[in-house]
C-alpha cells in the first residue's frame, strides 16, 4: 500500500495503572512456584526416562561378533542425535592444503594445515611427524594418535606450542609434543569457538566483532546455529575429529588412537563410540555419572547451572551414559584418566562409573582392555600410564 498505509486508531493511551497494582512479592511467590513445578516435572521425567535406558539395549554377549552387531541400532542413534554425521566410505579423499611448517626438530617435525570437513566447512589442524618416519620405514607399525583440545582450545594449545602449554592446572601438559617424541604420528584438529586473545589461549574468549560477546557466547551462537539447521555442533566436532582420522590412514598409519582433555575427553568418548576406525582411546577429565553431572546434584560443576549450552543433546540421557557409550566402544581398548583433585569431574562419580562400564568388557572376557588412571593432580592430561596404554593397545590393533 506504499505510502497510503492507513493507522488503526490507538485505544489506550499510556499513562498509570487503571486499578490498584497487585504487590510484586505475591507476584514472584507465584512465579517461583510454577517455576519449581515445571523443573520438578522435567527432573521427575529425565531421571525416569534415565533409569529405564537399559530395557532399549539389546546387547549380545555370546561373542564379539554378536556384540558388536547388536550395538548397531544404539550406534545408529547416536549419530542420529549428533547429526552431520557423514560415514567414511561416503567422504571425498581428505586433501590438506595451505600447510605451514611451525617447528623442524631433530625428534619431529610440525605442521599446520587447512582441512575441508563438509561443504563449505573447513578448519585447520597440526601434524607432528616423529622423526623415524621421516626418513625411512619404522621398525615397527607407526602409530597414529588424535588429540584432541577441549572447551574454547585449540590445537597449538593441546600440542604444548603455547605459553600456557605446562600449566599447573587445566593444562594438556604438551599432550602432543609428548606423544610425537614418543613415535605417535599426531593429528590435531580444531573445534571452532571463540578466537580473538593475543595473550593467551582462554576457553572463554569473546568474539572481537560480536556486540555481546561473554562468557561461552562464541560456542552458543555456533550451537543455535546448527539446532536450527537440526543438527548439533558437538555433531560437527566430531566430523571435524573423524576427518583427522581420514588424514592419519591417508598417511599410511596402520592404527590410530585417540587421546583428549576435558571436552577433548568428551570427544574421546563419543567419537569411537561412532568411528569404530579407533583402536585405543584416553579419555581425560571428563568420565561422569552424565544425568549427574548436567542436571544435578554434582559436587563439581553442574552444567545445568553452567553458561554453555552445546553440551545439551536432544533426548540423550533417554538412551545414554558415559558407560554405555562406551559399550558402543568395547571391544576396541578404553582408559580413563583422572585427578582426584579435579575441581571439574567428580572423582567418586568417575570411578562408580567407570565399574558400570567395566562389565561389558568383562562379559566379552577382555576387562584387560579396560583401565581406570587415577593421578593425584587436577584438571590435567600427564601421566605415563595413558602413553603406555595407548602404545599397549594401538600397537595390538596393527599387529597382523
Amino acid at each position: 500500500m506504499g505510502s497510503e498505509q492507513k493507522f488503526s486508531e490507538i485505544e489506550k493511551r499510556p499513562g498509570p495503572p487503571d486499578v490498584t497494582p497487585v504487590d510484586v512479592a505475591d507476584i514472584d511467590r507465584h512465579r517461583s512456584l510454577a517455576h519449581s513445578s515445571l523443573e520438578q516435572f522435567l527432573r521427575q521425567r529425565i531421571i525416569k526416562s534415565h533409569a529405564r535406558r537399559q530395557e532399549l539395549w539389546q546387547r549380545d554377549y555370546s561373542s564379539v561378533e554378536a556384540y558388536r552387531r547388536s550395538l548397531e541400532p544404539m550406534r545408529r542413534r547416536l549419530k542420529e542425535i549428533l547429526g552431520y554425521w557423514i560415514e567414511p566410505s561416503e567422504r571425498p579423499p581428505v586433501r590438506v592444503r595451505d600447510q605451514q611448517v611451525l617447528y623442524e626438530t631433530p625428534e619431529f617435525r610440525a605442521t599446520r594445515f587447512t582441512i575441508p570437513i563438509a561443504d563449505a566447512f573447513e578448519t585447520y589442524g597440526i601434524e607432528l611427524i616423529p622423526a623415524v618416519g621421516r626418513g625411512r620405514q619404522p621398525a615397527r607399525p607407526r602409530p597414529g594418535l588424535l588429540v584432541q583440545h577441549g572447551y574454547g582450545g585449540c590445537p597449538e594449545l593441546v600440542c604444548g606450542f603455547t605459553k600456557d602449554a605446562n600449566s599447573e592446572d587445566y593444562s594438556y601438559r604438551s599432550l602432543g609434543l609428548r606423544a610425537a617424541k614418543r613415535g605417535f604420528h599426531v593429528v590435531a584438529i580444531h573445534h571452532p569457538a571463540g578466537y580473538g586473545s593475543a595473550e593467551s589461549v582462554a576457553t572463554d574468549v569473546p568474539l572481537p566483532d560480536v556486540r555481546s560477546p561473554g562468557a561461552k557466547n562464541s560456542q552458543n551462537r555456533l550451537h543455535r546455529l546448527a539446532t536450527l539447521d537440526g543438527g548439533t555442533l558437538f555433531g560437527l566436532y566430531m566430523l571435524a575429529s573423524s576427518r583427522g582420522v581420514d588424514l592419519l590412514l591417508s598417511r599410511g598409519v596402520t592404527s590410530i588412537g585417540m587421546y583428549g582433555l576435558s571436552q577433548g575427553g568428551t570427544s574421546a568418548l563419543f567419537l569411537p563410540a561412532i568411528d569404530e576406525r579407533i583402536s585405543a582411546s584416553v579419555c581425560s577429565a571428563y568420565f561422569n555419572q552424565r544425568l549427574a553431572k548436567l542436571i544435578g546434584p554434582h559436587r563439581a560443576t553442574c552444567y545445568l547451572d553452567w553458561q554453555a549450552e552445546d553440551i545439551f543433546l536432544c533426548d540423550f540421557t533417554r538412551y545414554f551414559g558415559d558407560s554405555d557409550l562406551v559399550s558402543l566402544i568395547a571391544p576396541r581398548a578404553f582408559a580413563v584418566e583422572a585427578g582426584v583433585k579435579d575441581t571439574s569431574v567428580d572423582f567418586e562419580k568417575s570411578t562408580a562409573e567407570f565399574d558400570a562400564a567395566r562389565v561389558h568388557y568383562q562379559k566379552l572376557g577382555i576387562e584387560n582392555r579396560i583401565e581406570f588412571i587415577a593421578h593425584a593432580e587436577g584438571h590435567v592430561s600427564a601421566t605415563r600410564r595413558a602413553f603406555e596404554f595407548l602404545e599397549l593397545h594401538v600397537a595390538r590393533a596393527a599387529s597382523p
